[in-house]
């Protein structure tokens, strides 16, 4: 299987293009349109066991992460499925030929079932920086489709690196991160920037052009309140 992109950046559309036999998982909820023929499956995003869907739930409820996939079955015909995320901004794929990946949890938006994901802990440091305790880990083999607000750009790190903590898409393991203050105490309560994540290392970083909090900041108070 492979996936085509259309409408990038801003309306970006991911077909995932299958051969007979082929199939692909996707964030719950991520299907825009599937050929007739393809069988869905739901499963838990979750280990094996009682304990591993206990703590699939646990995450699902308090940290707002997907606790279902979908899987796409062409089981006896070539078939297309397309995938969009919630926000409107850019899908890359990137080609997972036995390395990993780390992933915001958010910006997974599908990938060919060669390739694993898991949830990964990212410590307190992640909590404070992302307001989450978990990144997701992909490897393995095959495409895997991430999405973002607004445009991506894919930086060369080598060395190290500062960004704003709510445009990180994903980076490859050779690089650590760290949670920092824009500048003094003054500065990072005052000047909006907040916090930021410096990593160090060697290793490609993707960065989103826009940040999903602060966007939702800006909009929520306009927003009409809710009836009950």
């Amino acid at each position: 299987m492979h996936f085509e992109i259309e409408f990038s950046p801003a309306y970006a559309l991911a077909i995932a293009k299958l051969n007979p036999g082929d199939a692909v998982m996707a964030e719950s909820g991520a299907m825009i349109t599937q050929d007739a023929h393809i069988r869905m499956e739901t499963s838990a995003s979750a280990g094996k066991g009682v304990g591993g869907f206990l703590k699939g739930l646990g995450r699902s409820m308090f940290l707002g992460e997907s606790f279902f996939r979908n899987t796409f079955h062409a089981d006896s015909a070539a078939g297309e499925v397309s995938f969009a995320p919630s926000l409107p901004g850019d899908i890359m794929v990137y080609p997972m030929q036995g390395q990993e990946l780390i992933v915001q949890q958010q910006s997974f938006l599908a990938s060919g079932t060669g390739v694993e994901i898991e949830t990964k802990w990212g410590g307190f440091k992640s909590f404070f920086g992302e307001g989450r305790l978990f990144w997701i880990r992909a490897f393995g083999n095959g495409p895997l489709a991430l999405n973002a607000f607004g445009a991506i750009k894919e930086i060369e790190v080598n060395g190290s690196y500062v960004i704003d903590t709510g445009h990180i898409v994903a980076f490859e393991p050779g690089l650590t991160f760290s949670i920092k203050r824009v500048g003094s105490w003054f500065s990072t309560f005052f000047s909006s920037e907040g916090l930021v994540c410096r990593f160090e290392g060697k290793g490609k970083l993707y960065i989103q052009s826009r940040n999903p909090a602060a966007f939702g900041g800006l909009v929520g108070p306009k927003l009409p309140p809710r009836n009950n």
